[in-house]
C-alpha cells in the first residue's frame, strides 16, 4: 500500500489512505487537508443608558433629549454583523417589587420599540425588565443616608436615598456581534 501524503497544487496538504490511516474520514489530525469548520465568533457588549436621561422619575415615556442616543445606538444595531440586542430594564429598590418589575418592563419595552421604529430588526431584539433584581447600590447607599443622622429630616433623606440609588435606574443594551475577519 502506497503511504505519505503530497501537496496538492494549493499548497494544502493531499491525503493518501495508507498502512497506518484506516481512517474513513481522514482529518486534519491525520495530515489530510480536509478543512474544519470554525465556530463563529463574537463580541458581547452592554451599553448602559441612565433612566434618568431616558425617562422621568417614576415613567417610562422617553424624554425628547434621549432620542439622539438612541438615533445614534439605532443605527449602529442595525449593522448586520449584530446577531442579538436584549434590552434590559432595572430599577431601585424603592417601591413595591412588582410595580418596580412593571416599570422596568414598560421602560425596556420603550427603548425596544424606539430602536425597532428606527431600523432596528425585530427578529434580533428582546426586551426584559428585571426590576430590582439588579440592583447595585442598595447597601452602599442606605449606609450613607444613615450617616447623616437624626436630625436631617425624613424628606432630605428621601432626596439624598433617592440620588444615591439613581445608578440602579438604567437600560441596558446587550449587544452580541459577529466578529468578521477583514481581507
Amino acid at each position: 500500500m502506497v503511504t505519505g501524503a503530497v501537496s496538492a497544487k494549493d499548497g494544502s496538504p493531499e491525503c493518501w489512505k495508507n498502512g497506518f490511516n484506516d481512517d474513513v474520514d481522514p482529518t486534519v489530525a491525520n495530515n489530510c487537508a480536509h478543512p474544519v469548520a470554525q465556530a463563529p465568533q463574537y463580541v458581547d457588549e452592554t451599553v448602559a443608558l441612565s433612566a434618568n436621561f431616558l425617562f422621568g422619575f417614576d415613567k417610562y415615556n422617553l424624554r425628547p433629549e434621549a432620542r439622539t442616543t438612541l438615533d445614534q445606538l439605532a443605527a449602529r444595531l442595525s449593522d448586520t454583523r449584530v446577531q442579538t440586542v436584549r434590552v434590559e430594564g432595572n430599577t431601585d429598590f424603592m417601591g413595591s417589587e412588582a410595580y418596580n418589575q412593571a416599570l422596568s418592563e414598560r421602560r425596556a419595552q420603550a427603548v425596544a420599540n424606539y430602536l425597532v421604529e428606527h431600523g432596528v430588526s425585530a427578529q434580533k431584539i428582546s426586551a426584559v425588565g428585571l426590576g430590582e433584581s439588579q440592583a447595585r447600590m442598595t447597601a452602599t447607599c442606605q449606609a450613607e443616608v444613615a450617616k447623616l443622622g437624626k436630625k436631617v429630616s425624613a424628606a432630605k433623606k428621601r432626596t439624598a436615598l433617592i440620588a444615591c440609588i439613581e445608578p440602579d435606574r438604567r437600560v441596558d443594551v446587550k449587544i452580541r456581534t459577529l466578529v468578521t475577519k477583514e481581507k
